[in-house]
């Protein structure tokens, strides 16, 4: 595919210039930090990176809707080859994800709209899950201080869905951004499985961020899983051929990459959220995809694991389960009934058990309308801790986190949202197919298995609530809605091809 320039037919602004009264607040704020740099470090440190992004800010004002999406971009990369180790790259409380989250809103408000006119539906529910979180965190600020801001960012990460949406909508960068991901493919394969071997086997020599005890890398399994199963649908789907130059392309390279995508999956076999992200994801796109040619994929992928299986493959990297096909196949068996496996059958128990006492408290309970709030530790106020420091907050289920939080509005609120997003993905399907444009029909295929993957994984593991999840969750959603809003404005073109258009459409989805 050859790239092509973008046609932007939507409304220009007038650069904004920067007065004196912005260097004078940077030149106060330096004078600031020099004064408490000897009595509060850390409130020092916060403050010079915040004047440092300011900083920045000021000299890319003119651009500042690029500067937010490439910041947000390389985010989302640190997120992803890192884990929860990038994370941490900041002076509390400002890290990455809330310095992205800042720049991100600001240049939203420099735009001045999302841009969403056929999914406003879409946008009423976000809203009306937002607000609900908002009004089960504000009372309990004060009891719960920053405990009640960190675990309200598993709703207020949500105003990603919204940046992404206008900032894509108004730059235009749908295609650049899938040809950017279709170049990172081969990169994260091959280090998300050397990533987590590297981790097992040197977590306590690997150097923490200051002022953190946690490690530069810090990859998890069902993390992984879940960027495995987006990798896996796009390549099952023949994406990596639309938006990779031609060039670039080599026949041998996509077996090269189903090879690299075992090895991540055996490495991620210990974990039953990313062994079902993968096989929700891509069992979806096997039966849903437009187009044959999946059988190639799937029988190596098969061959390979009986091989392995028949030879008792198996590394133990010092945990209590091993890296083996057995554990593929021992994850599978847990999720339906009783794996045999002591570990497993405990962890599952546990889980079960959480859940039931949250549904306890809130459907059938006092805490039906608001939940126990924002700030409170649920594992030490429902009996569920197991961890010494008390670092467990909330249960390994995202969907329950929403429950226990926010009572039963706020939980209903949330599947609102999921299935009408979910189902609006669909029906974009169901038109492009309609339209015989199988390009569209793919994408929305696309996001439907990635988005379930990310469901998948937080219905396991505390996923949502943090950045690496959560950031990563709703920059999706957020695509989403701006894929399906600039096809809707595709086809309304098509069949009126005089209306006028108010945003770019991108060059490689204009497909006849």
């Amino acid at each position: 595919m050859k790239s092509m320039p973008l046609r932007n037919s939507g409304a220009q602004t007038q650069p904004a210039r920067v007065g004196w009264a912005t260097w004078l607040a940077l030149l106060v704020a330096a004078l600031l930090v020099g004064v408490l740099a000897t009595e509060q470090p850390l409130l020092a440190g916060a403050l010079a990176a915040l004047m440092v992004l300011l900083a920045g800010l000021v000299r890319v004002w003119d651009r500042l809707s690029q500067f937010a999406l490439g910041f947000i971009g390389v985010s989302l990369i640190g997120y992803a080859f890192l884990g929860k180790g990038y994370s941490y790259i900041g002076v509390p409380p400002l890290f990455v994800g809330e310095m992205a989250l800042a720049v991100g809103l600001l240049a939203l408000w420099r735009v001045g709209m999302v841009g969403i006119r056929h999914y406003r539906g879409l946008l009423a529910l976000l809203g009306v899950f937002m607000f609900i979180g908002l009004i089960n965190t504000v009372p309990y600020i004060g009891l719960y201080k920053i405990d009640a801001l960190r675990d309200s960012v598993v709703w207020l990460y949500a105003a990603f869905a919204l940046i992404v949406a206008g900032l894509l909508l108004r730059l235009g960068w749908l295609e650049r951004v899938l040809t950017q991901y279709a170049r990172i493919i081969p990169w994260f394969l091959f280090f998300a499985p050397l990533s987590f071997v590297i981790f097992k086997l040197f977590e306590k020599v690997i150097p923490a961020w200051p002022g953190s005890d946690t490690p530069l890398l810090y990859p998890k399994g069902g993390d992984i899983g879940v960027h495995l199963a987006g990798v896996v649908a796009f390549l099952l789907l023949g994406l990596h051929h639309r938006f990779t130059p031609p060039e670039r392309r080599r026949s041998w390279h996509e077996w090269l990459w189903w090879g690299l995508i075992l090895l991540g999956i055996l490495a991620t076999s210990e974990s039953r959220a990313a062994t079902l992200a993968i096989v929700a994801s891509g069992a979806f796109i096997v039966l849903l995809r437009p187009r044959s040619g999946w059988g190639r994929p799937v029988y190596l992928v098969a061959v390979l694991l009986t091989l392995l299986i028949a030879t008792n493959f198996k590394v133990n990297l010092g945990g209590q389960r091993d890296i083996s096909a057995e554990s593929l196949l021992l994850n599978v068996q847990s999720i339906a009934g009783d794996s045999g496996s002591d570990v497993r059958e405990g962890t599952r128990t546990w889980r079960l058990d959480w859940w039931k006492e949250i549904v306890d408290y809130t459907v059938y309970g006092p805490y039906f309308w608001t939940g126990k709030g924002y700030g409170i530790n649920l594992a030490d106020s429902d009996g569920f801790q197991v961890y010494q420091d008390h670092s467990l907050r909330n249960p390994h289920n995202g969907h329950m986190t929403f429950l226990a939080r926010s009572g039963v509005p706020g939980f209903l609120a949330w599947v609102a949202l999921q299935l009408a997003f979910g189902f609006s993905l669909l029906r974009a399907y169901a038109l492009a197919r309609a339209a015989r444009n199988t390009l569209w029909a793919s994408l929305n295929l696309w996001l439907f298995a990635y988005w379930l993957a990310f469901l998948v994984n937080a219905s396991f593991d505390v996923y949502l609530e943090g950045p690496q999840g959560g950031i990563w969750f709703w920059c999706l959603f957020g695509f989403g809605l701006a894929a399906m809003e600039t096809q809707r404005r595709q086809f309304a073109l098509t069949e009126s091809p005089t209306a006028p258009s108010a945003l770019p459409v991108p060059t490689a989805l204009k497909e006849s």
